[in-house]
């Protein structure tokens, strides 16, 4: 039998610029937030607005947050860019396009927040363990206080 490794998981933060005051923004906010959460599947894990910013009197940029199982990071902008153009709907022409822009990071898993759970010797001036192959320059890191 052949183990293989999940696919690899990918947040991607979209900022679209949406036409229209940050009144009308809000009359459908709560509606495009519960659009988004309806996006959730084995593929999507998190799908959600993560702020919006009034640029000017006619514009407010909205970020939004998928976080989803993907081959790449290609693959990840696409799954994320479907899941925003179906949340927006008919409502498509509100929104920008032109002017979105994306950020594209590895997913942070519960392992990487509690790094004392992971093998490795005790990190001087921290209680935490990080595994031995974690190093900079062949240099283990140190969490402890810059001397």
């Amino acid at each position: 039998m052949i183990a293989r490794r999940g696919r690899p998981r990918f947040t991607v933060r979209l900022e679209v610029p949406r036409m229209g005051s940050l009144r009308a923004w809000g009359a459908m906010a709560a509606d495009f937030e519960r659009w988004l959460a309806e996006q959730v599947s084995p593929l999507v894990s998190e799908a959600r607005v993560v702020s919006d910013t009034r640029r000017g009197q006619d514009s407010v940029r909205v970020r939004i947050a998928v976080t989803a199982r993907a081959a790449d990071v290609g693959q990840a902008a696409v799954i994320a860019w479907d899941i925003f153009r179906t949340a927006a709907g008919d409502n498509i022409a509100a929104w920008d396009i032109a002017g979105a822009s994306a950020n594209i990071r590895p997913a942070v898993t519960a392992l990487a927040l509690a790094p004392r759970s992971l093998p490795g010797a005790a990190v001087a001036g921290c209680g935490a363990k990080l595994p031995p192959w974690l190093a900079i320059a062949g240099r283990p890191i140190s969490l402890g206080p810059i001397p």
